[in-house]
Order: structure tokens, then C-alpha cells, then sequence
């Protein structure tokens, strides 16, 4: 790798002791975990996350940006020279609270922070019975919603929806929300840590008081519409090497999941980070040129790589290979005209969008589709 930092960087992940956690990520992931502790997540790919392997071992990602931020980062370079968006596992062993992100005006004018929360889920592991929580089941007021709180009767208006592994979930900013006890899940979202709490079950912290609550800020950002639709159906290309599902797409990121079965090598960054993670299996990472230098990437295992890069390819080193890529996309490049050319329609191409027109980044586009190449 001769010193350069344009190399598939193997990321050490930041696990999170959580009061709902548990140890799922050992037995889902392969994770070694800190003994001992309810782990509920560990932050995959984030500025603070140090680098395994290589000449930048050590280092962490966000020192690395801040040296070379366009080479790291590519097209989409922040203000504050960090990694717009945030990759990570949630193993929830208890019911997360009901909470609810703001999107980036309201957090710049609520906290003074540059970035809200716009978030999606690829459902890893449930267990029989397992639900989430995503938005109300009735059209609803802050008036009621308090009501309905104070009463201890939240649940009784939220919309609770059965899922299962290979599930995808939006949550755009203000949809009220919870992962429920039962559920492993892939997650990315911008690089925001905001979350108001609206209810918390009644739970305490260790030291026997009441979880903080931010109610005022959650009725503030709250979208109090009904939901009526929870997940989104998965877009299929077929190659010779495997299958390129594409899971969700929205003006932040793309998430996409590669099932393979051969070496895929008609891979570039095409000036853009991206994030890989083997959510099933091994596999080897090529790059370089003529793709002749390579890293081993095993279950469980999360690499950034960086906008220079270009040219790479994955080669799976089990029979069964699944990759979760995710990316902050140019949405008509990258997932509009390639879909349109295997033959979805518009319609189909906008659900992955999500389910709230005022978020759902690609219907304006496909209302004027580019012309298919021939």
C-alpha cells in the first residue's frame, strides 16, 4: 500500500454500553465485545473510529479526513470537515424509548448542530414475535399526544409494525420511533447523535432516576400524520457475479446489499467514500492497479473507502457473501438510470424513497427521468 491512505481502511468499531443492550452482536456479527457489559451498539464507520490495518494504522478517520478531506471524502465534503454520515449496529435485548430526530434546521436551531438525524434500518436478526415502532397508527395533534402522555397511554397511538430479517425501514426526521426488544439491525444515518426522548416506558438509570425526556423538543419535530406504509420493497439487479439489491435511497445516503458469488469487480468510488460491511460471511477487497493489491475482510467487519481510491472489486471467500454498501449518492447516476435500465418503473424507483413526499428525495426526479441509454 506504499504509504498512500487511498487503500480499503479496516475500521475498529466503538461499542456503546446501552441499558437495553445485550451480547447479540457476538452471535449475529461475530463481535468480540468488552466482557461483561449490555453492549447495544458499536459505531462501525465514524470520525473516531481507528483504523486496523495499513500505513495509516492508528489513526483515526476523522484525523485522516481533516489531513486530506477532499482525497478521503471526495463530492461530499462538509463545513466541518467530518464524515457526513454515520454506519453502525443495534442489538436492542430491552424496547428502545420512543424517540424522534430533527432534521437539520431544527437541530442547527434547537442544539446548534449542523446535522439532523435522517436514518434507515436493514433488519439483521429478529426474533419471532419481534415489532417496531414507526410513526402513529392515527392522524394525531400535540394535544392529543400529550394527553395520551400524561395518561401513560402513548403506546395505545403508535403504529406497531411486525418485521423480520432482510426488512428495511426508513425514518426521516420527525417520524416517532422505537426498535423493540428482539431485534438485531444495520443502521445508517447522517453523523448526528441527536434524539429526543418522548416516552421511556417508565425506565430508570442505574442510579434510580428517571431517563431524561425531551417532550417539548419532540412535539416540536414530531410529524403527527398517520403512517401507513413502514417498509420499503428492495430493488433487484441481476449480475454475473450475484445480486445488487437497492434498499433505500434518499439525498443523504444510499444503502445497497450485494449477494455474491463471484468476483465482482466492476466496482469504483466515482469520487465518493463508501462504506462496506460483511453482514454474512468472507470475503477479499481488490484494488489498486489492475486491482492486484487486496485486504481480507471477514463477517462482521466494516472498511471506509476513501473518495480516491476509485477502481475496486470484491471477491467472496465463502459461498455465501453478503456486503452492505452504503454512500451519500448522486441519485440520478447512481440509482435512478441504473434502474431504470433494468427495466423498473418510475413508481417503483421513487418508493425507495420512503413513504413521506416532503422526504422522499426521488420522486422530483423521476418525474423527469433521464432518457435511457440504448
Amino acid at each position: 500500500m506504499n504509504g498512500s491512505p487511498y487503500y480499503p481502511l479496516a475500521l475498529q468499531p466503538w461499542p456503546r454500553e446501552m441499558i437495553w443492550g445485550g451480547r447479540n452482536l457476538e452471535r449475529v456479527l461475530h463481535k468480540t465485545l468488552p466482557p461483561g457489559k449490555k453492549i447495544g451498539e458499536t459505531w462501525e464507520a465514524w470520525d473516531d473510529c481507528v483504523i486496523e490495518n495499513g500505513a495509516q494504522r492508528g489513526k483515526t478517520l476523522g484525523a485522516l479526513i481533516e489531513k486530506d478531506v477532499n482525497g478521503i471524502l471526495g463530492a461530499v465534503v462538509t463545513a466541518q470537515h467530518k464524515c457526513p454520515l454515520l454506519f453502525k449496529f443495534i442489538d436492542a435485548q430491552d424496547d428502545l424509548s420512543v424517540q424522534v430526530h430533527p432534521d437539520d434546521a431544527a437541530a442547527q436551531t434547537f442544539d446548534n448542530y449542523p446535522f439532523g438525524k435522517t436514518e434507515a434500518w436493514y433488519i439483521l436478526h429478529a426474533e419471532p414475535g419481534a415489532a417496531i415502532i414507526h410513526g402513529f397508527q392515527y392522524n394525531v395533534s400535540p394535544e392529543i399526544v400529550t394527553d395520551y402522555l400524561a395518561r401513560d397511554k402513548l403506546a395505545q397511538l403508535l403504529a406497531t409494525v411486525p418485521v423480520r430479517a432482510g426488512d428495511v425501514v426508513f425514518v426521516p426526521p420527525g417520524t416517532v420511533h422505537a426498535i423493540t426488544k428482539g431485534i438485531v439491525v444495520a443502521e445508517i444515518q447522517e453523523n448526528s447523535d441527536l434524539t429526543y426522548r418522548l416516552y421511556d416506558w417508565g425506565r430508570k438509570n442505574p442510579d434510580g432516576k428517571p431517563r431524561e425526556l425531551h417532550i417539548a423538543k419532540s412535539l416540536q419535530v414530531a410529524n403527527f400524520k398517520r403512517t401507513t406504509e413502514h417498509q420499503i420493497a428492495p430493488l433487484t439487479i441481476q449480475h454475473d457475479s450475484g445480486a445488487q439489491q437497492f434498499l433505500i435511497a434518499c439525498r443523504y445516503f444510499a444503502l445497497e446489499r450485494l449477494d455474491l458469488r463471484a468476483p465482482f469487480t466492476a466496482l469504483h468510488t466515482q469520487g465518493k467514500f463508501v462504506i462496506l460491511s460483511l453482514i454474512h460471511g468472507a470475503a477479499t477487497i481488490t484494488f489498486g492497479a489492475n486491482l492486484s493489491e487486496s485486504v481480507t475482510a471477514r463477517h462482521g467487519q466494516t472498511f471506509f473507502l476513501p473518495a480516491s481510491l476509485g477502481a475496486f472489486g470484491i471477491t467472496p471467500q465463502t459461498e455465501t457473501c453478503q456486503v452492505l454498501r452504503a454512500f451519500a449518492p448522486n441519485l440520478r447516476a447512481d440509482v435512478i438510470e441504473p434502474l431504470l435500465r433494468a427495466g423498473y418503473s418510475a413508481s417503483e424507483i421513487a418508493r425507495l424513497g420512503g413513504r413521506t413526499p416532503e422526504h422522499n428525495d426521488l420522486l422530483p426526479l423521476v418525474a423527469n427521468p433521464p432518457l435511457q441509454s440504448s
